[in-house]
């Protein structure tokens, strides 16, 4: 069975991103994070133990703001960068397409199309703590729309980031409910679960049959955490709608320190349920095949 991380990100830094937003970013964790393109995720891949990443950019031009930068603007990973990374990787890259809705949605549902049909790309990423908008915001419904029409996913950011600029009001996944309730049909990764608000996050996966769970970055965070949510997405009967992302870090111990500790607990994560996240609920979500 195909393993597949569904979160990674490229960006070259400075040419997408300036240094003082990267080092905003991971300042909580002191982490050193530089340039990552997509010869360094399949670097990544091979180093953990995964066939197929999912790569993203993004633009965030509209809303970054610093007061120490005050006209420095530029996060922006253009789509055809990725598609570029996607063509040099010999089949084990995917592209995710990623774009700012409120700067145009006319012109965001035409990029979405072309991503998909010309660039085949897999599914569509949203960050509304970043754009300031809330995910069911009704100016966003042509997207929905256009993802249903493709049969495509879309990942929606959920939860917290160290990002200053980032606004916090648009970070709680309970807020995807009513998308779901909207779109019956929309596949929604809940990116993140929604971290730390993990309990709302369950319950809005568990609730809607369509929506999935994703935990990347929770290496940050330790296994407890994860075994805890583990164990009530599977209490709740969503364990079969979790896929793994790791957000470009070395996630295996955390996966296998959580799954012991939910064994411990008195709750089995049975190896076709791992199997299952660690790719081949991914692999049917996304139309890849071995």
């Amino acid at each position: 069975m195909l393993t597949i991380d569904c979160h990674l990100h490229v960006t070259e830094v400075p040419e997408h991103a300036p240094e003082w937003w990267v080092r905003e970013m991971y300042a909580p964790w002191g982490w050193d994070v530089g340039s990552v393109n997509g010869s360094d995720i399949v670097e990544h891949l091979d180093a953990t133990g995964f066939d197929i990443g999912m790569i993203q950019g993004g633009d965030i031009r509209r809303t970054t703001y610093h007061p120490d930068h005050p006209a420095d603007h530029r996060v922006f990973v253009p789509n055809d960068y990725v598609a570029h990374q996607v063509a040099q990787s010999g089949g084990r890259l995917y592209g995710v397409a990623a774009m700012d809705p409120l700067r145009d949605i006319p012109a965001a549902v035409l990029e979405l199309e072309r991503c998909v049909k010309e660039l085949d790309f897999r599914l569509l990423k949203l960050v509304p703590t970043y754009h300031h908008y809330a995910p069911n915001d009704r100016r966003l419904d042509p997207l929905y729309e256009k993802c249903l029409e493709l049969d495509i996913p879309v990942m929606i950011h959920t939860g917290w980031t160290a990002t200053i600029n980032s606004a916090m009001e648009f970070q709680d996944p309970i807020q995807l409910d009513d998308v779901g309730r909207r779109y019956r049909d929309l596949k929604v990764i809940v990116a993140h679960l929604g971290y730390p608000w993990v309990d709302e996050g369950v319950a809005v996966v568990a609730k809607h049959p369509n929506f999935y769970a994703e935990m990347a970055g929770w290496t940050a965070w330790g296994p407890e955490i994860l075994a805890g949510a583990l164990v009530k997405l599977k209490e709740l009967g969503a364990i079969d709608r979790v896929v793994f992302g790791s957000d470009n870090t070395d996630a295996r111990d955390l996966y296998r320190d959580a799954r012991r500790i939910a064994r411990e607990q008195g709750t089995e994560i049975t190896d076709e349920e791992m199997a299952g996240i660690m790719g081949g609920t991914a692999a049917g979500l996304f139309g890849i095949s071995a």
